[in-house]
């Protein structure tokens, strides 16, 4: 019915005719806006009375309550729940439970959301779905590669957690909630569909914050979500069209979206593709590409909404059939932030105008409880019985279980389509809006309180390069964020003396950022496919040019062999994936590049902040030892990679310098490693306290990163395991030219700085320990005005100083063991260690024609 004067600000028509045209008494209302006002509020003219203004003060109050309920969850880190579950709270808050006490209390609340006021509401937040389900699309890889590796038991998962829980929401619909008088039967499809649905980037988020990213039980879970995500969004989409058409028209839709989605393959990923090649200027793309492929979500969605289906569908199919990694991450994140933090708030409070929580209320709250934990468990039991066919062990079969059970916006869409097409009243919907949020809000706390304290890191005898025998391999997990940082640690690796009898297993990952609401996940590139870039999807350049790199070093020498991985995830929860990637690789080290590099000026700036909270995580929970390498070119000009000269012909000069501790021990077992390549040369200075020195003292404790590592040094222990290292070290290298020792005598900070500086200039990489645990009067006042404390004293004396503008440095930080503690992970007192591996050495030099005590006076001092 039509207003025809249209002169009112609101005019109530209530709907006559059939039950299709009206349904229980709704109403069709027709609004008189305004979008401007020419006199403003000097004029004694309401502001509010406007639609813009309006528009602007709504969505500050909706994303000012969604920040705030963030923030308190977040202050609430053991439940870790997922950002999903603050974004339903919020539009509880401001919904339609909610302003009827608001409007009793205030009377500006019910008139800035008064129903007459929307609108444009409605119409930003359905846009911002489109863009959302567009980034959804576009980070699920669908490519052959990654759904051939995905097994069988994932699919059997998948399947079974579609299949089962759909017929169990149809069943609950129609036994409990279905109306005699025929009103919203159809709406069992839509409570089917979102019992059906598994949200991968919440599950991904869950997973991060259990630390289960990485584990058996997180990759289980991760490809029978990408499985399920298709499977539900082919539920939800027939589920739609069956319900609004006929069957004969309905057949004639899907047959049309089929159509469609050949089209996108086939037409708009070329498409889209090529633009990109074309257009792409290094990392950014020009502003006709961004502006097609914005249009473009947009033209899709209204193809589809013609089609007969929904906008939605068309947006979902456009970031599908685009490479998940052709838009680059820049592009991602920032499309990303403006979508997740301001347009969603407000299709979630769209969510919560139509949420009516006193529906709950009444003699049958105790049936609806009952509805809720049926429907809550239907996904989890048919995962459950999944996982039981596969032999998957009780306890990661209830922990996949319960993740599977994470729902997310595809399911709210789901029973909000039902809600918006008539086909679901107030109470259906209320109810499965509260069964979503259960589903999502517990798996987290439950696996939380199931999880009792263990170790994280399995037993290995690999974690320290000190323990690895001579003819054992070596596994190294190279850490790249950024392309020029990949050269140094290239070189690094090619000076490390890989043999036919000592190989280097090289497993280079590269760290990209994502956003917070993005999906993590890691990619393990193939290398038959690495070599062409027509047989890859992937658009990014900076990737290609680290597989090329890598590659290269491995066909070069076949005493290298090389996996190059991609890991994705915000750099909080970064170091967890590099953990988790040492861990399952048994790896001897992990090398990290320094967050500063040297500018065209000679000077140390950051390259970014983020890279430091990177190393320092790792540095507090890695299962192995580490290096950090502040790359200055490592001996090799720019444009001898550049032009392909081979960095493993050049000569490498190479300085260790020795003060003593577990560190400085695992420093000279990597610096021994790398003079015995025929093109290097190695110096060891060690430094001994002089007369005047005062004694060297142990600190007993100490505590980094709010408690995760602690350590206990015994220092009489720690001296005599220096020198049996030493001595061993001497005697293995004795006869060798190119591997020179000498000791240097100090007696204070300032001695040892003077005695580094008259070094010679021609020094291409210096081998430091990071120094944690022993504080020596050789260092002393070294490290009191420390700017990077994660390379130790004299690290950060090598880098932050002038000592060298050429000069590479290598900081290490030896492995020592973890232990469970209530609050983490910690390093056990290493006396036991020390006692082990004195006995060891002890051993080891038993064999030698000279006392290994006594071996020092054979030595030459030369200070």
């Amino acid at each position: 019915m039509v207003n025809t004067e249209f002169l009112d600000p609101l005019q109530v028509l209530q709907g006559q005719g059939n039950g299709n045209d009206s349904v229980l008494g709704e109403y069709m209302r027709c609004f008189y806006v305004k979008t401007v006002e020419d006199n403003g509020s000097w004029y004694q003219v309401n502001p509010l009375a406007r639609a813009l203004p309006l528009f602007v003060v709504q969505l500050i109050i909706i994303t000012g309550i969604t920040r705030f309920v963030i923030a308190f969850l977040n202050y609430l880190k053991p439940l870790r729940q997922p950002v999903i579950i603050a974004e339903i709270i919020a539009a509880t808050l401001v919904g339609s439970s909610c302003l009827q006490m608001y409007r009793e209390t205030n009377h500006y609340i019910g008139i800035i959301f008064a129903l007459d006021r929307l609108m444009l509401l409605e119409t930003f937040g359905n846009m911002g779905l489109v863009y959302y389900l567009f980034l959804l699309g576009l980070e699920m890889d669908l490519s052959y590669d990654m759904v051939r590796r995905i097994g069988k038991k994932a699919w059997c998962i998948a399947l079974a957690g579609t299949v089962f829980p759909f017929f169990i929401g149809v069943a609950l619909y129609k036994f409990c909630l279905l109306l005699p008088n025929g009103y919203f039967k159809d709406g069992y499809l839509y409570w089917g569909a979102a019992l059906t649905v598994t949200s991968l980037p919440v599950l991904s988020e869950t997973l991060a914050k259990l630390k289960l990213l990485h584990s058996e039980v997180g990759r289980t879970a991760m490809s029978a979500a990408l499985v399920n995500d298709i499977f539900s969004w082919i539920v939800i989409t027939t589920v739609s069209v069956g319900s609004k058409h006929k069957s004969a028209s309905a057949l004639w839709v899907l047959l049309a979206t089929v159509a469609f989605i050949i089209f996108g393959v086939y037409v708009i990923r070329p498409t889209i593709l090529w633009m990109i090649r074309r257009t792409r200027e290094g990392d950014d793309f020009s502003e006709m590409t961004i502006c097609v492929i914005l249009t473009g979500v947009l033209a899709c969605g209204l193809i589809t909404d013609l089609l007969g289906t929904t906008s939605f569908i068309g947006a979902y199919v456009f970031g599908l059939v685009i490479p998940h990694d052709a838009l680059g991450n820049r592009f991602v994140v920032g499309v990303q932030g403006f979508v997740s933090d301001i347009m969603m708030p407000v299709w979630f409070a769209l969510c919560g105008f139509r949420t009516f929580l006193w529906f709950l209320k009444g003699p049958g709250i105790f049936k609806l409880g009952l509805i809720v934990i049926l429907a809550w468990i239907s996904k989890p039991a048919s995962t459950l019985a999944a996982s039981y066919l596969f032999d998957v062990p009780l306890a990661e079969g209830v922990s996949i279980a319960l993740l599977m059970n994470n729902k997310g916006i595809t399911a709210l869409y789901s029973i909000l389509a039902g809600r918006t097409g008539r086909d679901l009243d107030e109470t259906g919907f209320v109810i499965m809006l509260l069964a979503i949020f259960l589903m999502t809000a517990l798996p987290s706390p439950i696996l939380t309180f199931l999880s009792k304290p263990k170790m994280r890191f399995l037993p290995s005898k690999h974690r320290a390069l000190q323990k690895l025998k001579p003819d054992a391999e070596l596994r190294i997990l190279a850490c790249v964020h950024e392309m020029p940082a990949a050269a140094g640690i290239i070189n690094l690796l090619e000076a490390s003396n890989a043999t036919r009898s000592s190989p280097i297993c090289v497993f280079a990952l590269q760290l990209i950022q994502l956003g917070k609401q993005a999906t993590a996940f890691l990619i393990i590139h193939n290398p038959s496919r690495s070599s062409s870039r027509n047989s890859r999807s992937r658009a990014d350049a900076q990737t290609e040019q680290m597989i090329n790199a890598f590659e290269k070093l491995e066909h070069e020498s076949s005493s290298f062999s090389v996996q190059v991985l991609t890991a994705m995830s915000p750099y909080a929860t970064m170091h967890e994936d590099i953990c988790s990637i040492a861990e399952d690789k048994r790896v001897t080290l992990i090398i990290l590049p320094f967050h500063k590099r040297q500018s065209i000026h000679q000077t140390m700036e950051d390259s970014n902040p983020a890279y430091k909270d990177v190393n320092d995580n790792v540095l507090a929970n890695a299962p192995c030892s580490i290096g950090i390498l502040i790359d200055r070119g490592l001996g090799v000009p720019s444009s001898n990679l550049r032009f392909g000269t081979n960095a493993k012909d050049l000569r490498r000069h190479i300085v260790m310098l020795y003060v003593g501790g577990p560190d400085d021990r695992e420093a000279l077992a990597y610096a021994s490693r790398m003079g015995e390549h025929q093109n290097a040369t190695l110096k060891v200075v060690r430094f001994i306290p002089g007369k005047e020195a005062v004694g060297a003292r142990s600190l007993s404790f100490i505590e980094e990163n709010n408690g995760a590592i602690s350590m206990t040094v015994d220092t009489g222990k720690e001296r005599e395991l220096d020198d049996c290292f030493i001595n061993e070290f001497r005697h293995k290298t004795a006869g060798k030219k190119s591997i020179v020792f000498s000791e240097k005598m100090a007696n204070n900070g300032d001695e040892t700085i003077a005695i580094i500086k008259s070094m010679e200039e021609n020094v291409d990489l210096y081998v430091v320990g990071r120094g944690l645990g022993l504080a020596s009067p050789l260092i002393a006042g070294i490290g009191d005005w420390s700017e990077c404390p994660e390379l130790g004293a004299i690290g950060d004396l090598l880098v932050t100083s002038e000592f060298s503008l050429t000069a590479s440095v290598l900081v290490v930080q030896q492995y020592v063991g973890l232990k469970p503690t209530r609050d983490g992970l910690s390093t056990p007192d290493s006396s036991e260690d020390n006692n082990e591996n004195l006995g060891n050495l002890k051993h080891r030099l038993s064999h030698a024609s000279l006392d290994p005590l006594k071996y020092r006076k054979d030595i030459d001092y030369d200070s």
